[in-house]
């Protein structure tokens, strides 16, 4: 039995798979019950690999009236990408799950596919049979998936609406998601053209070539998962949208005296104790070190300061930085490493802020120094 180059690469994957499973277990920081989550998804795209591989090897491995049964693994994809994403970017939900009823279809499916093995031997037109069968799992499976992979763009799409009201900074977690997102959409893709295919809708590529491709997407979001999980485990994290009215009733009003504690002690945090200068900084943390809630602190935020918690920390940031360069620090240091040291965590968002903030980059800034001394 020879193993293709493409076959050997699928193994390689599968590998880096089981690695991953275990050596998560041991990422520093790491977020338990998130990690539980990509580790069982991790699980399926092994078991999807292999089958991958051994099909092509050795065949219909499994008779007929078992293959189907395996299959209920993929049931399990759309709501652990989704679980996935809300536990990792909301601090709320480490500990999140689906309501019961979601996982619903894998009972089903249970079901019926021991009916399915039980009454296969009688089946008369077994071809047409398992034609539909077929079929009828591909859209199901597709289903499933998508309208999972929906709602998850909806999560991601929030998370990068309100984190500039929440972090002072850009995090890691925003391009992961994003990857992560964008391989799944290009798994979909192929998924759907090969339903197209089935029907005869298209005719330009054909059914393996686009199992082999759809490998290969699962192959490139295992070493996203990789990197990004090793390189960078502590994902920065937002709260979850609340529904509950009484909650949002008592965030829309604080008393004068609440107001008042709350900017003293968001002004001694900044000015005395350079707060600011931690690059993680969020709202959860400020409200933590100031022994306040989230929302008290982001209602002070919006609607006393009259701006959100990125644009109060950054202008903070950019005062210590202009305070530097006005003492002549750009003269021993590099810009990058002051405005490491005043709190900005990368050169993109120490640039767009100083813009923001001064209308002129840090240059014309020095620049506009020097000529007025």
């Amino acid at each position: 039995m020879e193993i293709s180059l493409y076959e050997f690469f699928l193994i390689l994957i599968i590998g880096q798979c089981i690695f991953l499973i275990f050596a998560i277990q041991y990422i520093p920081k790491k977020n338990t019950g998130t990690n539980r989550i990509i580790q069982y998804l991790l699980g399926i795209y092994s078991f999807y690999l292999l089958e991958r591989v051994l099909d092509s090897e050795i065949g219909y491995y499994v008779t007929n009236e078992y293959r189907y049964l395996f299959n209920v693994f993929y049931l399990f994809i759309g709501p652990f990408v989704y679980t996935y994403i809300r536990r990792l970017l909301f601090y709320e939900n480490d500990r999140y799950h689906l309501n019961y009823y979601h996982y619903l279809p894998v009972v089903f499916y249970l079901i019926y596919g021991f009916f399915h093995i039980n009454s296969y031997d009688s089946i008369e037109n077994i071809g047409n049979y398992r034609t539909n069968l077929f079929f009828t799992v591909e859209i199901l499976f597709f289903i499933s998936i998508t309208v999972y992979l929906i709602k998850s763009y909806y999560l991601f799409n929030y998370y990068k609406k309100n984190k500039i009201k929440e972090l002072s900074f850009s995090p890691n977690s925003i391009k992961y998601i994003q990857l992560t997102l964008l391989c799944l959409t290009l798994y979909m893709l192929f998924w759907l053209l090969g339903i197209f295919e089935l029907f005869d809708i298209i005719t330009w590529i054909r059914r393996p070539l686009i199992y082999d491709i759809s490998c290969l997407i699962f192959g490139v979001q295992i070493y996203i998962v990789s990197f990004y999980n090793l390189k960078f485990p502590e994902i920065f994290k937002i709260p979850y949208p609340s529904n509950d009215k009484n909650a949002l009733k008592k965030k829309n009003k604080l008393d004068e005296r609440e107001i008042h504690e709350i900017q003293n002690l968001v002004k001694a945090y900044f000015e005395v104790e350079k707060g600011y200068r931690r690059p993680e900084l969020s709202l959860s943390i400020l409200a933590n070190e100031i022994n306040t809630t989230t929302n008290k602190l982001s209602w002070v935020l919006n609607n006393i300061y009259k701006k959100n918690f990125y644009e109060l920390v950054n202008e903070y940031r950019v005062e210590d930085f202009s305070q530097k360069i006005n003492q002549n620090k750009h003269k021993e240091f590099t810009l990058i490493a002051i405005a490491v040291e005043v709190g900005f965590n990368s050169k993109s968002t120490f640039y767009k802020a100083f813009k923001e903030i001064t209308k002129m980059t840090p240059s014309e800034y020095i620049r506009k120094t020097k000529n007025s001394k």
